[in-house]
């Protein structure tokens, strides 16, 4: 069965990337896509076993956005994101928190829509995070996302964990590479060979198991 992987942005103007994979681990889809119905028609074309998106698929207990305005509150006053944001910065490992005023709040508020819309619909998602995957797989010297080195570091190394990349290497940009990642920590976890991060109540995060 078909593994899904979806970088998202957080808005349809600027594309997102999706890739596909076989459970041999050979790319079988790799594309960008703008509009959420663009990438459901994806999806029902592949019909995957798992989609792995990229970015936050739930809010911290006890808020119910993250809007400023809102009088909604963390269940834990000293807490500022959700568990699995907290434990991933004990591991060294930098992120985005959730919360109120997050300056990905829109990206964070599409992935949830979008993760309901698969789930009601049949669909297995889980949460994963691409940096995180990264530097669990690579060392923790991998190249920030936007910096020049980066894209030349992922040409180099993904090809190693996903088969038939080599026609693609030299259209793959930032956001398909992240795409491709999230595809690969999809395989993982449908091997069993993933972490879990976080907590049922604020969401669960799949992380490549790290080596005991």
């Amino acid at each position: 069965m078909p593994l899904l992987g979806v970088d998202l942005r957080s808005a349809p103007k600027h594309p997102s990337a999706v890739a596909v994979l076989g459970d041999d681990s050979q790319i079988t889809h790799l594309g960008n896509f703008h509009t959420d119905d663009e990438l459901l028609e994806i999806i029902d074309k592949h019909h995957p076993s798992l989609v792995a998106i990229g970015t936050p698929l739930a809010l911290p207990d006890g808020l119910c956005c993250l809007e400023t305005t809102c009088g909604c509150q963390f269940t834990s006053p000293q807490r500022k994101g959700r568990v699995s944001e907290i434990e991933l910065a004990r591991m060294g490992i930098s992120c985005f928190f959730t919360n109120k005023g997050s300056i990905i709040r829109q990206l964070i508020y599409r992935g949830i829509r979008l993760s309901s819309q698969l789930r009601e619909a049949g669909y297995k998602v889980i949460e994963v995070y691409p940096h995180a995957s990264k530097v669990i797989l690579f060392g923790d010297k991998v190249p920030p996302k936007n910096s020049r080195r980066s894209l030349d570091f992922m040409r180099g190394r993904l090809p190693t964990l996903i088969e038939g990349l080599e026609p693609h290497l030299d259209t793959l940009d930032r956001n398909t590479c992240d795409a491709l990642m999230n595809s690969y920590t999809a395989l993982l976890h449908a091997q069993d060979s993933t972490d879990i991060l976080g907590s049922s109540d604020e969401g669960l995060l799949s992380l490549p198991r790290l080596i005991r």
